[in-house]
C-alpha cells in the first residue's frame, strides 16, 4: 500500500506536458524545407536533369534489337534446285534476330550532350536553392509577422484597457463638472475605434499563425507556440556593402545558374554541329530459324531461311547527311547561348543592384529602430503626464493627443522590428547566404 501510494502520488507530482509545441524560427525553417509541398515539388527536378544525364551516358552504351516471331507455314520439300509444296500438311516457323550496335567514338558529340546534361543539372540544384530562399524568406515574413500580430495584439489590448480606465474616470469627473461632456464623447468615439483594432488584431494573430503551420507544412488546427511570442531585433553586425556584393558573386543561386545555364546552352549547340561528324561503330547480328515442316539446306551457298544459324560482327562508320536539319538545330543552339551570355552581365549587374538596395533598406532600418524606441519612450512619458493631468481635472485637451500618439509609437516601432527583421532577410535571399548569425539551418 506504502508503494502504490508514493506511485499515485509520484504521478501527480509530475509535470503536465502540454500538446502546444514552441517553435523557434530555426525549427520553422527546418520544417519548412523538410516538410513544405513546394519545396519537395522543386526537388523532383533534380530528378528529371539526373534523367538527361542517363540519356546522355547511354549514348555510349549498346543498341540491341532483338526480335522474336513466330507464324504457321506449310510443308515445302526439296532442295536449293527443285521443291514440291504440301498444303495439306503445316506447321511452325519461328525465328529469332538479334542486332547490337556498339559505339566506339563518337569525335565529341556524346562528349558535348554529357556536358550540356551535366550543366543543365547544375542549373536544377540552383534552382532548387533559389527556391529555398524564397521560401525561407517566405516562412521568416509568417513567423515575424506572427510575433508581430502577438505585439499588436497586446498594444491594442493595452489601449483598450486603458481608455475603459479613463472613460470610468471621465464619467466620475464629468458628474463633478470637473469635464467637459464632448471630452467623454470623444474618449468613447476613441474607445469603439480601439475595440474595432482589437478584434482585427486577434482574427490577424490566428491567420498568421494558420499561415505558419501551412509553411511548415503541419495541419492548419495544429497548436504551436513561438518561442519567443514578441518580435526583437535580430542581433547583427552589418558588413560594408562590398562584401555582401562579394558574397553575392559566389553564392547566389541566380547568378550560379546563369553561369552554368551558359555552359549547358554552350555545348548543346556545338552537340549540334559536330552532329556532321561520323560515328565509329562496332555492329553484331545473329540469326536463328526453325521449323518443323522444311528441311534444312546445308550448301553454304543455299539461302534458307527457315533453318539454321548465321551471325556477324562488322566495323563502319556512321553518318547523318540530313545537314540541312543539323544546320538549323545548331543555330537555334547557337542563339540561345549567345543570347545568355549577352545578356549575363546585365542579369548580374541588376542582381547587384538588389543587393545594394537591400542593403541600403537593412541600414535605414536599423537607424529606425533608434528613432521609434526614442518616440516611443517619449510618447509613453507624454501619456503619463497627461494621464495624472486628466485626472486631477486639468490638461483635458491634451489626453487624446498623448493615447494617439502613446500607441501609434507603440505601434511604429514594433513595425520597425518587423521592417528591420525583414530587411535582413531580404539580404539574406539576394546574397545567397544567411546573414543572421543565429539562424542556422
Amino acid at each position: 500500500m506504502r508503494i502504490a501510494a508514493l506511485l499515485i502520488l509520484a504521478v501527480l507530482s509530475a509535470p503536465c506536458f502540454s500538446a502546444v509545441e514552441k517553435i523557434t524560427l530555426n525549427d520553422a525553417i527546418k520544417r519548412m524545407i523538410q516538410f513544405n509541398g513546394e519545396m519537395a515539388a522543386e526537388r523532383k527536378t533534380l530528378d528529371f536533369g539526373q534523367g538527361r544525364i542517363d540519356q546522355a551516358h547511354a549514348a555510349l552504351f549498346p543498341k540491341t534489337d532483338l526480335y522474336l516471331m513466330a507464324a504457321p507455314i506449310f510443308q515445302e520439300t526439296g532442295n536449293a534446285l527443285a521443291s514440291v509444296k504440301n498444303y495439306a500438311k503445316w506447321g511452325a516457323f519461328t525465328t529469332v534476330k538479334i542486332t547490337i550496335l556498339q559505339p566506339i567514338y563518337t569525335f565529341g558529340v556524346v562528349g558535348e550532350y554529357k556536358q550540356a546534361a551535366q550543366s543543365g543539372y547544375e542549373v536544377d540544384i540552383e534552382r532548387v536553392h533559389a527556391k529555398e530562399a524564397e521560401l525561407v524568406y517566405r516562412t521568416k515574413q509568417f513567423y515575424y509577422g506572427l510575433q508581430l500580430a502577438n505585439d499588436l495584439f497586446d498594444v491594442v489590448k493595452d489601449a483598450r484597457e486603458k481608455m475603459e480606465d479613463v472613460i470610468d474616470k471621465s464619467e466620475t469627473l464629468l458628474q463633478r463638472n470637473r469635464v467637459k461632456r464632448e471630452d467623454v464623447y470623444a474618449l468613447k468615439t476613441y474607445y469603439a475605434i480601439v475595440m474595432a483594432k482589437y478584434d482585427e488584431a486577434n482574427r490577424s494573430r490566428e491567420l498568421a499563425k494558420k499561415a505558419l503551420c501551412w509553411m511548415m507544412g503541419m495541419p492548419l488546427e495544429s497548436e504551436i507556440e513561438l518561442d519567443y511570442e514578441s518580435i526583437s531585433p535580430e542581433e547583427v553586425e552589418l558588413k560594408t556593402e562590398g562584401d555582401y556584393l562579394a558574397d553575392a558573386t559566389v553564392s547566389r543561386p541566380e547568378i550560379k545558374m546563369i553561369t552554368s545555364g551558359i555552359d549547358a546552352t554552350e555545348a548543346l549547340w556545338k552537340a549540334q554541329y559536330k552532329q556532321k561528324r561520323p560515328t565509329f561503330f562496332a555492329m553484331g547480328m545473329g540469326d536463328l530459324a526453325y521449323t518443323n515442316v522444311r528441311y534444312p539446306q546445308h550448301s553454304g551457298y543455299a539461302n534458307d531461311p527457315y533453318n539454321g544459324m548465321s551471325g556477324a560482327v562488322l566495323f563502319g562508320f556512321k553518318f547523318n547527311l540530313d545537314w540541312w536539319t543539323i544546320n538549323a538545330l545548331s543555330k537555334q543552339a547557337k542563339a540561345e547561348y549567345e543570347k545568355l551570355a549577352v545578356s549575363k552581365n546585365t542579369l548580374v549587374d541588376g542582381m547587384m543592384l538588389q543587393v545594394k538596395k537591400a542593403y541600403r533598406e537593412a541600414v535605414d532600418n536599423k537607424k529606425a529602430l533608434v528613432y521609434t524606441k526614442d518616440g516611443q519612450t517619449n510618447s509613453s512619458k507624454w501619456m503619463i503626464n497627461a494621464l495624472m493631468g486628466y485626472g486631477m481635472g486639468f490638461s483635458k485637451s491634451d489626453l487624446m493627443d498623448s493615447l494617439k500618439a502613446y500607441f501609434d509609437a507603440e505601434l511604429n516601432y514594433n513595425m520597425a522590428i518587423y521592417n528591420f527583421n525583414m530587411s535582413l532577410a531580404d539580404l539574406t535571399k539576394l546574397v545567397g547566404r544567411e546573414v543572421v548569425p543565429a539562424l542556422k539551418y
